[in-house]
């Protein structure tokens, strides 16, 4: 009888955890999930009614975002990147830059790899900014429940740099924005010797009353890279026939 009792207590005690650990961490984190998703839900464009359009008439679905729209003029990525102020990339394997406006990283190019076995030919591009043909960018941004008055930083503010340093593997570069509400955010982009890019925010709340906020960050890619047009498994030279024989080049020569 004492083994069964035993028992029947464990199990009893064993359910009690699992039901408080459901209500009191796992609740609330599906509603913060829950939470997120609708404010994701929130960014993403919705349709604008055309001047003169009848009431009740649809108009054409919101292109994907970082595309430009059907009629918008594209500008050339040389004139994207100069038309505002940003924060060179200076690594060992890529070079590019970081705009201001929106905090995006958004200018990347992969300094080993280039598009023609020429060593001077132009070299990849990873990332281009919006408004370009191809645009390609990542973006950070903060956001707030339902019904919430607190401004955060989006993809049309101008961040402010502290200090005036370019971003390499030794020095990480400090971006600040002040919301005018007592919410400071700033932001800590660092880079290593390779690829990887960390993102530190941290927010300080000088007002008298709690803030919720929610992390989101979004990688957007638009248009159509070009291609070759063929539906084959292989590209390439298959034979050939000559006095001289087959010659091969290498990316060395």
């Amino acid at each position: 009888m004492s083994d069964n009792r035993n028992t029947i207590l464990a199990v009893i005690l064993s359910g009690l955890v699992l039901i408080a650990w459901q209500y009191f961490y796992n609740m609330p984190q599906m509603e913060k999930q829950r939470e997120v998703q609708r404010q994701a839900e929130l960014l993403k464009p919705t349709p604008q009614a055309t001047p003169g359009a009848a009431p009740g008439t649809s108009t054409a679905p919101p292109a994907t975002p970082g595309t430009p729209a059907v009629d918008a003029p594209v500008a050339s990525r040389e004139t994207v990147l100069a038309a505002g102020p940003r924060i060179k990339i200076e690594t060992p394997r890529v070079i590019g830059s970081i705009a201001l406006k929106g905090a995006r990283i958004d200018d990347l190019a992969l300094v080993h790899f280039r598009e023609t076995v020429d060593p001077k030919s132009p070299a990849i591009v990873l990332l281009s900014p919006s408004g370009t043909a191809e645009p390609y960018y990542a973006e950070f941004l903060w956001l707030t429940p339902t019904g919430s008055s607190v401004k955060t930083p989006d993809s049309e503010t101008v961040w402010q740099q502290e200090g005036s340093n370019s971003l390499s593997p030794s020095t990480p570069v400090v971006l600040k924005y002040e919301n005018g509400q007592g919410l400071t955010f700033r932001r800590t982009i660092s880079i290593d010797d390779r690829y990887l890019f960390s993102i530190k925010d941290e927010v300080t709340n000088q007002g008298s009353t709690p803030v919720t906020l929610y992390p989101f960050a979004l990688i957007s890619r638009g248009g159509k890279p070009p291609v070759s047009g063929y539906a084959i498994l292989h590209e390439g030279l298959i034979g050939y026939l000559g006095e001289q024989g087959l010659q091969e080049y290498t990316y060395k020569n």
